[in-house]
């Protein structure tokens, strides 16, 4: 038989655990709103055709990693089922622009458990491998890392093992190499592509 004292247990228990959810739901909002300016910021003078725009950028990039770190230090590299695409994306993003090749080694082998485990992308996982090889002077994997001629078309240098390169890149879920090449060519994709580079 339920008294009154067990009624009030029974409602502070539903409170108590549905504040908890509310609570968790909302720092995840906050978290996903934090990340989508983060990407927001990280394009912000990159698309811009000005010559020093590298400087203003460079301080985005500087405020954002410490913002991505401090929330993949304290929850971990959340998917994009628990902030949405863009939120997740920025987590990458702002790694794969980071300053320091010894944040970008840090936070490698997170992206690479992420990527395993579905809360990251693959092909995040390749283009921040090719930065990390080819800041330590070592040969590209995956052929993500390009250049581009004076007279506008983009080449992939330092690239390990070339013959081999397309098999390795369906294994992270990448376009073949020739068809990659051609979406940076192509002045419509240029500015899609700039954004994962």
């Amino acid at each position: 038989m339920y008294t009154k004292f067990h009624y009030i247990l029974l409602i502070f228990a539903l409170c108590f655990f549905g504040c908890k959810k509310e609570e968790k739901t909302d720092s995840y909002f906050k978290v996903r709103k934090t990340l989508e300016k983060v990407l927001e910021d990280d394009q912000k003078y990159r698309q811009q055709a000005t010559t020093d725009w590298w400087k203003e950028q460079g301080k985005l990039d500087r405020k954002n990693i410490k913002i991505v770190t401090k929330i993949i230090d304290s929850l971990g590299w959340l998917g994009k089922d628990k902030i949405g695409k863009d939120a997740n994306l920025a987590l990458f993003i702002a790694i794969q622009h980071a300053d320091k090749l010894s944040t970008m080694e840090k936070y490698l082998p997170m992206l690479k458990e992420a990527a395993n485990k579905g809360n990251a992308e693959k092909g995040q996982a390749a283009y921040l491998i090719d930065r990390v090889e080819l800041l330590n002077k070592r040969k590209q994997i995956y052929g993500t890392q390009y250049s581009i001629k004076e007279n506008g078309t983009a080449f992939i240098e330092n690239l390990i093992d070339s013959a081999n390169v397309n098999s390795r890149r369906k294994s992270m879920d990448l376009y073949p190499i020739e068809k990659y090449i051609r979406m940076i060519d192509s002045s419509n994709s240029v500015e899609n592509t700039q954004k994962i580079r």
